[in-house]
């Protein structure tokens, strides 16, 4: 049973709640692999190659190849690669098909031969139907041009055309045939809804002929394709050119500049817009910022920022870094407007923002100096989460100092991979590996530390000097390892360079668990002012009895309280008052697989044993063996209910995944399905479940004794203390 644990310690002691999103199928095979695949399945190849600081592919990833209908195309068309084009065979093969831009989009024949090519990030149907019409013989590259030279201008050809030729990097052909298309259209085809992509992809500024055109046709235009299609395209040109007027310093203050505005408000007022949008809150704060009164900017921009678009609200935001040089009440003013906005964005708009918000307030970002004696120079890639988004910067240092510079607005654990030739050791895979060591970002600190690092070691932190927090960082994850712990990731190390099954050592992972385990818990009993302790704490909540979690945390300062940490740690507490170990279980009455009530009430006098699982979840698959041996030791003693929850809404098929399950994991004793009834009895709600596998031990007094949260947790330690 250990070593099936092990597959899934790091990644999935704890399982969320939550459905298993559908979509594109990526295997996890070789080039050679997906070509045999592909040749046997009698489809093709598509190859999504990214990297992984690229926000675009993260985009894609989330968002568009885990939808149903982008699955069901690539799934039954293609074998589908996810190629990390900076890893492994991934070089080689981006130098192969000489991927320039991430992410690109190739599609292969089984033999290898290229298909269709693409690159950028698009809305999922826009994607499908890219892809589709890419590997038709009609609509491929050749296929374009082909009937675009034998003089085909239907409106559908000349888009893909003209759009084959930007993304290829011939935009002056591109422009060219939209241009002789459209002067060639008479003015009736002009306003047909078949030609409306010339103003929608190919007409990027008021200023353009064509615009105007629009504008000056603007009612035959809305009869023949709606005013809901027609007045948001004249309302984004309109936008465009307002913008930098809006911003703080976006046009210089100069008579040309005052006339150019005066034109767009002109333009406006022609317009007659039936949904204005938000222009005249544009232009209302256009008009004060040309006024030159800063302060008076800044106001209009807070008392109008409600009401403008989230994109608006960017731009203005990003326009306050030119304030920098402006006085101290200014800085204030413009850095108290980005602070109260700064969560509305994501990713790299944020991270922008907060860089300029920085530069406005004059702080230092965190400052990483670790010294390494065995290498003078190359690259580090520093890499961390923050907020669910994984973030990655790359960086060079020289004279054997990596210095590093991180602006962040949240404290959190980071690492750097250290890639340079002296370090790397090639695997068995046939790519190489880099040590890495762990820091923690946290702004306003800083540290400096020595990296002893040698190839094929893992690299160790010796602290110099810095701030509070970055040193009990290093005290508990470098200082009070324990020899277990040194050892193990010392073995896996040798695996992944050997290339050998670091499951074949149980014994060694089960000490170097336990150990961390130990080390983990010491230090946040015995260092409860630390914002490591709660940071620990929050992460590895499940270790500890809930009763003693509190306790904890009432020993945390105010500050710590407060802090996001310690927030969700109060709100766990808070939910698990009813149900925590001390506290009488609630009843609930369910039907079993047979049909038969069970009401937890009726079995007061005997020992249940309640076991969270589910069909889908991979550690409580491989805990049954073992909760097998436990109940042929205890079912004289104790009942076992195992409350199965389903991740799928049709109950139908959830008493299908259900029941095939415990069939499977040849479980005899009693079996509940949580989703039926679960309007009268939400078993899992009832007891607080938030992660799976968890057992509760409830004794004949109706009373919680134990609650075993995690694959890692040995329930037959705790019956065998509690009822031998």
């Amino acid at each position: 049973m250990r070593k099936n644990l092990i597959l899934f310690w790091m990644i999935a002691v704890i399982l969320p709640l939550s459905s298993f999103a559908q979509g594109v199928d990526f295997k996890s095979l070789t080039m050679k692999e997906a070509q045999t695949v592909a040749e046997k399945e009698k489809k093709m190849v598509f190859i999504d190659f990214y990297t992984t600081w690229c926000g675009p592919c993260k985009m894609m990833s989330s968002e568009v190849f885990t939808q149903d209908q982008v699955g069901e195309y690539f799934n039954r068309t293609f074998v589908n690669l996810k190629v990390d084009a900076e890893k492994g065979e991934g070089v080689e093969l981006a130098k192969k098909y000489q991927v320039k831009a991430y992410p690109t989009f190739v599609v292969l024949r089984a033999d290898g031969t290229e298909v269709y090519r693409t690159a950028g990030a698009r809305p999922a149907d826009e994607f499908v139907d890219k892809i589709r019409k890419g590997i038709d013989p009609k609509w491929s590259p050749e296929g374009l041009t082909r009937r675009y030279e034998k003089g085909e201008r239907t409106p559908e050809l000349v888009n893909e055309y003209a759009l084959l030729q930007m993304e290829t990097g011939n935009g002056e052909i591109g422009g060219k045939v939209v241009q002789e298309y459209f002067d060639k259209l008479s003015d009736k085809k002009r306003v047909k809804p078949e030609n409306f992509f010339l103003y929608t992809r190919y007409t990027l500024s008021y200023k353009d002929p064509k615009a105007d055109y629009v504008f000056a046709n603007k009612d035959r235009f809305i009869k023949a394709n709606g005013q809901e299609v027609v007045e948001p395209l004249l309302y984004n040109w309109l936008r465009q050119e307002m913008i930098p007027f809006v911003m703080a310093k976006g046009v210089p203050d100069t008579g040309e500049n005052l006339k150019a505005l005066q034109d767009l408000e002109t333009k406006i007022q022609k317009a007659a817009l039936a949904n204005p949008g938000c222009m005249s809150e544009l232009d209302e704060i256009a008009r004060v910022r040309w006024e030159g009164d800063l302060k008076a900017y800044l106001d209009i921009c807070r008392e109008k920022f409600a009401s403008l678009e989230s994109k608006d609200r960017f731009s203005i935001l990003l326009g306050l870094g030119a304030l920098q040089e402006e006085n101290d009440a200014i800085k204030t003013l413009a850095a108290g407007l980005l602070r109260d906005h700064l969560d509305e964005f994501e990713n790299t708009n944020r991270r922008v923002l907060y860089m300029t918000l920085l530069n406005l307030e004059g702080k230092k970002e965190y400052r990483l100096r670790a010294s390494i004696d065995g290498v003078k120079k190359g690259k580090v890639t520093v890499s961390y989460f923050l907020r669910g988004k994984f973030e990655r910067e790359d960086y060079e240092f020289d004279n054997h100092m990596i210095d590093i510079s991180l602006a962040g607005r949240d404290t959190v654990a980071a690492s750097v991979r250290l890639l340079c030739e002296e370090l790397a050791c090639p695997t068995a895979r046939g790519n190489d590996y880099y040590p890495h060591f762990n820091f923690i970002v946290v702004p306003g600190e800083a540290a400096v530390v020595k990296v002893d690092a040698e190839k094929g070691k893992v690299a160790e932190l010796e602290w110099q000097r810095g701030g509070a927090i970055s040193h009990d960082f290093v005290r508990l994850n470098y200082d009070l390892l324990e020899a277990d712990e040194r050892g193990y990731n010392q073995l896996v190390m040798d695996n992944i360079i050997r290339g050998g099954d670091i499951r074949d050592y149980p014994d060694e992972f089960q000490a170097s668990w336990d150990a961390g385990k130990r080390r983990v818990m010491a230090f946040i009993r015995e260092n409860p002012n630390s914002f490591i302790s709660v940071m620990e704490l929050w992460e590895h909540y499940i270790w500890f009895d809930e009763n003693e979690a509190e306790d904890i945390y009432n020993r945390f300062p105010e500050n710590l309280k407060a802090s996001p940490y310690g927030r969700v740690i109060a709100q766990r507490l808070e939910r698990s008052k009813d149900s925590r170990t001390g506290q009488p279980a609630k009843n609930f009455v369910k039907k079993d697989m047979n049909g038969k009530t069970v009401s937890l009430e009726k079995l007061r006098g005997k020992y249940v044993l309640l076991d969270f699982w589910g069909s889908w979840c991979g550690p409580c698959r491989a805990s049954h063996p073992h909760l097998k041996e436990l109940y042929e030791k205890y079912k004289k003693q104790v009942v076992f209910i195992n409350v199965a929850q389903e991740n799928v809404k049709d109950l139908n098929e959830a008493r299908k995944l259900w029941k095939t399950a415990v069939k499977e994991d040849g479980m005899t004793w009693t079996q509940i399905l949580n989703n039926e009834g679960r309007d009268e009895y939400d078993v899992v709600r009832l007891f607080n479940i938030s992660s799976f596998p968890t057992k509760v031990l409830i004794d004949p007094n109706g009373v919680v004794v134990s609650r075993m949260v995690g694959g890692m947790v040995d329930a037959g330690e705790i019956l065998e203390k509690i009822i031998d």
